[in-house]
């Protein structure tokens, strides 16, 4: 979230440092409306000020800016005062002075614009009345020498002097209304009157670095909190137990084992936390998970040979066998760890052995059981089967029958065989395996193992109907499991590059 704020933050800084800055001007002028009567000017209307708002901004008004400024005008920006007839005008220029001048010119081609307009409304209608004054004049004229003519008793002079009369009435008419318009003229010249001239204002309105800062960072931040929600709705990686039992329904959990690092201190990095720290809570944790097997295994009358895998590489498979195998070792328990994972060996390093010779040699041919097994040192009762040299077809040497075999010799000199074995999903060691063992334990590890890994794990297994008998979920933390484990100080161990901390 940090970071995407950081960015857009950055980069809105960086846009506005290469922008241009953008100066602006503010002129202001009240509307005065030019709809007149003898009782004098009628008040402005809400539709009058909006429709005068359109006409500051049409391109009549635009082209006698432009013929004023000599180039092409601006466009305005026209808001109105509050509920006033006031408006004022803004103009955005990149040189103050020009952005000043602007501003000025559209108040005063305003004022022309509209003066202009009632000239024109006034003159077209004084031209109709001045052409109706001019025919009463000449009906009047006509009708008033009828009547000198006709003798003083004519019967007509009477329907001539009512029609002498009309026309003169209606010529009165007519005379006031050229005086009114004539008034008009006066009293209202133009539409608008300027109030506040713009002002040359050297302090640029754009880029604003400050505003621009703070709203990209809340838009950062908004941003960064969809994205995280995203993230979070997309990440589909194990945190706690519910989450593995939802993807594996219908299987136990047979262990949790707690997340642990810099326990080491002056041990060598081949050291065991089982064994150099039988006390500690991640030792108990693997007694809690040696007891879990045991009762799987509790009906079977001959050793069982248990199965440690995983989905995926690094999630502390190697760890769990040998902790486990130390575990089960130290309660008087035979215990023969085999590795069959022949293409990332790293059990013999716990045996102190160079993995020059083992179970790939013993499936060849080239070598006994006898000779490969290595013994712990510190533990008679625990012995180990390293993978031996790297052959160039572990799948097809895995899958042979020696190793039936070699697991019938193993059960009558222990009581569990534990066996080390790659991935699921990589390759297909693991798959193989499967189908000659008792049976397996897969294992997740917090916050790394994804569901669909497991649940695609669980589908291979499935398909080769291996005996899948439980779950364990490795590298638990306080937080992801809201278990004792907090509580017992799980919190200060932690996890190397390999599972617990080996692979």
């Amino acid at each position: 979230m940090i970071l995407v704020i950081v960015i857009c933050v950055g980069a809105t800084i960086g846009i506005d440092t290469k922008r241009a800055k953008v100066y602006g001007a503010t002129a202001s002028m009240q509307l005065i409306s030019q709809n007149v009567s003898q009782g004098g000017t009628v008040a402005l209307q809400p539709s009058d000020i909006a429709t005068d708002i359109e006409l500051v901004q049409s391109s009549a008004v635009g082209a006698i800016v432009t013929a004023g400024l000599g180039q092409p005008a601006p466009q305005p920006s026209v808001t109105e005062v509050g509920i006033t007839n006031v408006l004022n005008i803004a103009v955005a220029a990149s040189d103050p002075a020009f952005a000043a001048k602007a501003a000025n010119h559209y108040v005063r081609a305003y004022i022309k614009f509209t003066t202009d307009r009632y000239t024109t409304q006034v003159h077209e209608q004084q031209t109709i009345l001045e052409a109706k004054q001019t025919t009463l004049q000449r009906e009047i004229r006509q009708i008033e020498a009828q009547i000198a003519a006709n003798s003083p008793t004519s019967p007509s002079d009477a329907a001539l002097n009512t029609q002498l009369g009309d026309y003169s009435a209606q010529l009165q008419a007519v005379n006031t209304s050229l005086t009114q318009l004539q008034l008009n003229q006066i009293q209202v010249p133009a539409g608008a009157l300027s109030v506040t001239p713009a002002a040359i204002n050297l302090k640029p309105i754009s880029p604003k670095r400050l505003t621009d800062a703070l709203l990209a960072g809340i838009l950062g931040l908004l941003l960064a909190i969809g994205l995280a929600l995203l993230l979070d709705f997309l990440d589909d990686r194990i945190r706690t137990k519910e989450q593995l039992h939802a993807v594996a329904e219908g299987l136990p959990l047979l262990g949790e084992i707690p997340l642990f690092k810099d326990w080491k201190g002056d041990q060598p990095d081949n050291a065991i936390i089982a064994a150099v720290q039988p006390r500690s809570e991640a030792a108990e944790a693997y007694r809690s998970l040696r007891t879990s097997i045991q009762f799987i295994g509790v009906a079977s009358e001959r050793a069982n040979v248990i199965q440690i895998t995983s989905p995926l590489e690094s999630e502390g498979k190697t760890t769990t066998v040998i902790d486990l195998a130390v575990t089960i070792a130290s309660s008087g328990t035979r215990v023969a760890v085999v590795s069959c994972d022949m293409r990332k060996p790293g059990i013999q390093k716990f045996f102190k052995t160079d993995n020059s010779k083992g179970l790939s040699s013993v499936l060849a041919g080239t070598e006994t059981l006898e000779s490969v097994t290595v013994a712990f040192e510190g533990l008679a009762n625990l012995t180990c089967i390293p993978s031996g040299p790297v052959p160039p077809n572990p799948s097809e040497l895995l899958g042979s029958a020696k190793l039936v075999n070699l697991f019938e010799s193993l059960r009558l000199e222990n009581d569990v065989i534990l066996v080390d074995s790659p991935p699921v999903l990589p390759v297909t060691d693991a798959i193989v395996v499967a189908q000659v063992v008792d049976f397996v334990v897969l294992l997740a590890r917090a916050n790394q193992t994804h569901s669909r890994a497991v649940a695609r794990a669980l589908e291979l297994l499935g398909n080769v109907d291996a005996p899948v008998k439980g779950l364990m979920l490795n590298a638990v933390t306080p937080l992801s499991s809201g278990n004792r484990y907090g509580r017992y100080g799980y919190g200060r161990y932690g996890h190397g590059r390999y599972g617990v901390y080996g692979s």
